[in-house]
Parts: structure tokens; sequence; C-alpha cells
């Protein structure tokens, strides 16, 4: 073999060296058929992908607006229970910060931000079928802050729906207009007396939601503040919780929120009942407001189908939440007050009524959603007066006749043993000179008349008068001669 035979074979451009890769990588040339087809396949998977973008769009837009949908606003128009008499004295009043004035319009027009809200909260007591629980809300959020406001039941208030005292507790107005959405819209017209403005929406609640709504979102963590425990057949309530900080499930959260007195006999004011309610809704909300929730959104819309009434559509109220937990809305944003009161009575009636000092202030600062300020004449106030009647701050009250003291009936006395003798209305005897008096003369024996014709002895001239004694005791027990004291 020679040499040259053993030289490696070196390939040229046409055996398939480094000039044949590089006319394997280069594009092959189309006639101008081929490139038009080829442009018109491109266009059609692009139309294609963009027709799946928009059929998803579309679908999370309807699944949007069937989850969420931001509340319309209802009209605002002048509100006032009733014309104030301009010919009604304003009255006397001890306190000094206390105001009587004719009833305005409430406050309308401008918001203090685009996006500000307010609801009426309430729930019922099944058994009794008064209001158990009520407050306002304001819901800012633009600016991502509320404040809700608890107005104790047995707050007093001037309303014509009934005669007497009884229906003249704030928590009897559901039930007096008879339940429903006149019942509800009854409760915000006669609370916006109380605030200044009319709620733009209510929302009633059952119970049951409570505790299931606990359970939705995985239960709660709360510090249980005091041993509670209450057993009620009648009502089928069963309280037994611990004092203590542990996670609380749906029938804890109830028994916690529905908790007013022990069986023991000592109860708890309606004061601290709501400062208790508000910690632990505090506790419900900082659960709540985690994102984690919004995967949770048919259960929580079945929930609110059963066990809420209101004016609101479920969607509505899912924005509201929507809005509160991808806004950032945190607890401490979420400021918890109780109405200014203090305690008062007409005749055996026991009611709170308002502070107009401290509620005015409370109001704007942190309740009124418009710009305009409420006053003292947007209120309708009512209070004990100095001569043990009833008033109101607008200077008339509905029922007139509680401006006059109640009247008291007084019980009649008990039977007592008989009163030693003494002088008649004189308390206890006085002391004085003795009266002495000279002894009748006798009588001559033979003065006498015969035996046979006794006559009494004439009075002796100057005998003493002794003082009749006090009326004694009768034989059937009672005073004897002193008639009936009337009730």
């Amino acid at each position: 073999m020679s040499d040259q035979s053993k030289i490696p074979h070196q390939e040229g451009p046409e055996q398939g060296g480094p000039g044949k890769r590089l006319e394997k990588r280069a594009k092959p040339v189309l006639t101008p058929a081929q490139a038009r087809k080829k442009k018109e396949k491109r266009i059609m998977i692009v139309m294609i992908a963009a027709a799946v973008v928009m059929v998803l769009a579309a679908a999370a837009v309807v699944a949007y607006n069937h989850w969420f949908q931001e509340p319309d606003l209802p009209p605002v128009g002048p509100v006032q229970s009733g014309a104030p008499d301009p010919s009604a004295p304003p009255g006397e009043s001890g306190d000094p910060n206390f105001v009587m004035d004719t009833l305005e319009p409430k406050v309308g027009g401008e918001r203090k931000s685009a996006k500000i809200f307010t609801v009426l909260i309430f729930g019922m007591d099944t058994t009794s079928g008064l209001t158990d629980t009520m407050m306002v809300a304001t819901y800012d959020v633009t600016n991502q802050k509320a404040a809700v406001m608890s107005l104790p039941r047995d707050t007093l208030i001037n309303s014509s729906a009934r005669p007497g005292i009884d229906a003249k507790k704030l928590n009897a107005v559901f039930k007096v207009y008879g339940y429903g959405e006149k019942g509800a819209e009854a409760l915000k017209n006669e609370v916006s007396e109380l605030v200044g403005f009319v709620p733009d929406y209510y929302v009633q609640i059952d119970w049951e939601l409570v505790g299931e709504m606990v359970d939705a979102i995985g239960g709660v963590w709360y510090d249980v503040p005091r041993h509670m425990e209450y057993y009620d057949p009648f009502q089928d309530l069963n309280i037994y919780q611990e004092k203590g900080y542990r996670q609380i499930f749906g029938s804890d959260a109830m028994q916690i929120v529905r908790f007013r007195h022990s069986n023991d006999g000592t109860a708890i004011s309606d004061l601290e009942r709501l400062e208790i309610q508000h910690g632990f809704l505090k506790a419900v909300l900082k659960q709540t407001l985690q994102i984690g929730n919004l995967t949770r959104i048919d259960q929580i819309i079945r929930l609110f189908e059963s066990r809420v009434e209101s004016d609101l559509d479920v969607k509505n109220m899912l924005w509201f939440g929507k809005e509160a937990v991808l806004g950032g809305l945190q607890v401490d944003d979420v400021e918890f007050l109780t109405m200014p009161t203090v305690l008062g009575r007409y005749g055996s009636r026991d009611f709170v009524y308002p502070v107009q000092s401290e509620l005015l202030p409370l109001i704007n600062e942190k309740l009124n959603p418009y710009v305009e300020e409420v006053t003292i004449r947007q209120l309708d106030l009512m209070s004990v007066a100095p001569n043990g009647g009833l008033r109101s701050s607008t200077g008339r009250l509905a029922e007139p006749s509680l401006a006059n003291p109640p009247v008291v009936n007084t019980p009649k006395p008990e039977e007592t043993d008989p009163v030693e003798s003494g002088p008649l209305e004189s308390g206890e005897p006085q002391d004085s000179a003795p009266v002495t008096t000279e002894p009748p003369p006798s009588n001559p024996v033979d003065t006498m008349p015969p035996a046979s014709q006794p006559v009494e002895p004439e009075p002796p001239a100057t005998a003493a008068v002794e003082p009749e004694p006090l009326p004694t005791q009768a034989e059937d027990g009672g005073p004897a001669d002193w008639g009936e004291t009337p009730e």
C-alpha cells in the first residue's frame, strides 16, 4: 500500500463537511404560495389562542360578577319622624349639656369618600321576639377603615308606635312594626334618630350563622374573659364555657355571644355583654380577613342565603368581604364602640338613654359618612326630666303624658299591734303638769230614795274628765273605727 493510501480522506463540501452542515441550517426558500399559506396558518393559531383567552376572561368576569358586586347606594331623602310642635315649651333641664331643639331632616349629600357605606346589623331573640343585638357599622372602602357602634337594647326612644312606656325601648321596634322588611325599615328610621343619618342597608342575622361561620373559617382563637354557665330548657339554651384562651368552634361561639347571666342568679350588664361580643367579633374578623378564605366562597354563600335577611344581595356582601381581604383591612383598622349612655328609670321600668355631650363627637368622628356634620337638631334623644317625667331633645314627646312623673301606687299598710293610747296626731305624749281635782262631796244617807224606786246617782259636778283612748284592736284583729287605707 502506498503512502498516499495512508493519508486520511479529506471530505470537501460536497462530501458532507462543514459546508454541508451550514447548508442544512439554511432556511429553505419558499415559493410565494408556500409563504402565504404558512402566514395564514400562523394567523389562525394566534386567533384561536386569542379566542381561548377571551372565553376565559369572559368566564372570569361572569364568575366575578356572580360572586362579587359593588352595591348601589340608596337614594337619600329627608327623613323626619314627626313634625315638632313649635308652640311646645323647651322645658327646664338640670343637665347643662342637655339641649332641647326642634327636629330637622337627617344629614345627607356629599360623602367623605367615594366608597363609604353604612349598615344596620341586628339579631333577634327567638323566644321574646325582641331584637337582641343592634349595631351601626360604617365601612370606608376607599381608606380601608371601619367603625362599629353597638346600641344597647334598653335604649329609650321617642316612639309613637304604641302607648305606654313598655314599647319605648329600641329592642321593641322590630316586633311592634310586624317584623320583616317593614320592621327593619322602622328600626332603621328609629336608629337614625340616635345617629343623625339613615343607615344605607340593614342585615338581620340568625344566631346560628355565628357558629356556622366560625366553623367555615376553621375556628377562632379567643380568650374567654369569664366562666359562663347557664341552662334554660325553655330557650333550649345550654351554656358552659371555661375562662381562658383556646380555639373556639361553632357551638361554643354561639354560647359566648348569647351569654347574659348565670344559673346562680348573677347577671352581667348589657355593657359587659357588648364588650364580650366585641372581643369575640374582633377574633372572628381577624380569622376571616385571611386571603385563604376566598376559596370558601361557595360555603359562605350558602350560609348567607340561609341565615341572613337583608336589602343587600349576597354578592354585595361578598364584595365587602373581598374588598376587605384584598384591600388589606386589618383588625386594628376596625374600631368597636358602644353608644355612651346612662341609667334611668320611669316608674318601675329601667332603661338607658344617650349622653348628648359624648354621642355627637363620636358620631361625627367615627360613623357619619357625610361631609355635613350631625348636630343635635338631627337627633331625638330621650332622658329623665328633673320632675321625674320624660323629655326629648326635640322639645316634644310622641306621648305627651310621659312628661308627667309616673304614678306610684302606695301599698296598703300591713296590720300592726294595737297602738297605745296617747294624744291624737301629736306623736309621743308630752310631759305636762298633773291634773288634780277635789273629791266629790258624799251624799247624806237619809236623803237616799226608797229601795223600791232606785234611781241612778247624778254625776258629780267637779269630776275630772279623762282623755278618750285611741281605738283599740277589734275582735277580728283589725283596727277598730280606723276605716280602710286607700291603695
